[in-house]
Parts: structure tokens; sequence; C-alpha cells
């Protein structure tokens, strides 16, 4: 069995509670809050769009969450607005401007009980290597911890990109997902899910019908995202 039909048949993790504080994270581009300059607008809709919501399920990302406002609409009605789910995803996020808009505070008011992350295709897309994106990733998630602390987090590996599974940007991508589950071990109320291998042949090329750039989704593939999260969703909101 190859390793992409592995991944279908073991997508879930869930990690333990931990008994103690998590060490400090390493300072650095992809740790420290930034602005994300040029994302005014969609920063401001996003935080009048939190004033006042009762969201209990928050997507937070870069422009493939984004996208499920255009090429995911269809699926978003379908799927996730009966569950009460707001998108916060920003085009072009990465991981320092998630942490400033988290801890500007702009969403505390939301009653999160899942909060769905996927977070660092744009830090390896601008150069950051696998260690520095993992360590911000980590850092999101723990912010989120900190901002709903009776939430559960679902964090998502980044999904592949690129035609080929020997694309740079596709390993980097790879690699981060390999060190994440190191960086958020022993966080409470914390579940990886990795199902990048739907989006992919068996022969780990990328399909194009899913991702017609190599990086976003069609409409097909925020069907398939829907589909891959829906029972752990279901979980996750469970008492």
């Amino acid at each position: 069995m190859n390793t992409h039909a592995l991944a279908r048949l073991a997508p879930l993790v869930l990690l333990a509670a931990c008994s103690s504080p998590p060490a400090p994270l390493p300072q650095h581009v992809a740790t420290l809050p930034a602005p994300h300059v040029g994302a005014e607008a969609r920063t401001q809709a996003l935080a009048e769009r939190a004033r006042g919501s009762t969201a209990e399920l928050l997507l937070i990302g870069d422009s493939i969450t984004e996208g499920w406002e255009t090429a995911g609409a269809a699926v978003w009605a379908r799927s996730l607005a009966p569950r009460g789910a707001v998108n916060l995803g920003v085009s072009g996020d990465q991981t320092q401007h998630v942490l400033q808009r988290l801890q500007s505070g702009v969403y505390d008011a939301l009653p999160a009980r899942v909060v769905v992350l996927m977070i660092g295709t744009n830090n390896t897309g601008n150069g950051q290597a696998p260690e520095l994106v993992a360590d911000g990733v980590a850092a999101v998630v723990r912010e989120c911890r900190s901002r709903w602390p009776a939430a559960r987090v679902m964090l998502l590996a980044i999904f592949p990109r690129g035609d080929a599974p020997d694309d740079p940007l596709r390993a980097n991508n790879a690699a981060v997902n390999r060190l994440l589950f190191a960086r958020v071990a022993g966080l409470g109320r914390v579940a990886w899910l990795d199902f990048g291998a739907v989006f992919l042949r068996e022969d780990g090329t990328l399909r194009r019908d899913l991702m017609p750039d190599a990086l976003h989704l069609s409409e097909a593939g925020y069907e398939l995202w829907a589909d891959s999260m829906g029972a752990t969703l279901a979980r996750l909101r469970s008492p």
C-alpha cells in the first residue's frame, strides 16, 4: 500500500492534554505578530463580521480558506453554514499576520467551540525554513487556545502544492507538516488532521481538477475538504 493510501486510513491524531505549560517558542519572523500590509480592507471586513456574531465554528487561514467565499461558496452553504461557521481567512496571510489579528482582540467575543486552522503555505512560499514555519503555526495554535480556552482546535496539515511530489514548495510544506506534531504535542484540546492525499493521484502528482493552479481549490476540491473533516467536526463539537 502506498503512502497516499495510508494517509487516507489514519488521518486523525488527537493530542493528549498537557500536564505543564509548553516551553516558549523562539522569536523570529514567523512567531512575531505583524500587520498584514495590503490586507487592511479584508481585515476590517472580518472585524465587522465578527462583531456581534454568534458563530461557534471558526475557519482561520489564508486565501485557501478565504476561497470558501468564491469557488467554495456553494459547498459552504451546504456543509458549513448550517453548522454556524464564520470564515476568517485572509488571502496572503502568514502565521505572523494571524497572530497579530488574534492578539488585537477583534475576534475575542466570538463564542467559538471549534477553530479550524490551516496556515503556513505563504510562509514557505516566501522562503521561510520549515522549522520556522512550524514554530509559527504552533504559535497560532497556542494563541487560539488562549483566546478560546474552552474551544477545540482542529489543526489541518498544510495542503500539498505544486504538480510533482518533488516540487520544492511541496517538499517544504510536507516538512512543516512532519514537524507540527512535535510542536503541538502535549497541547490539550487540539486535533491534528491530514487529508492532503485526497488531492493527489496515486503517483503523488496533484489533481488539477481539484487544484487548478496547483495551490487553490476548485469547487470539487472544497467538496473534498468538507467531506474529509465532517466526521471530525461532529466529534469535536460534541460535549
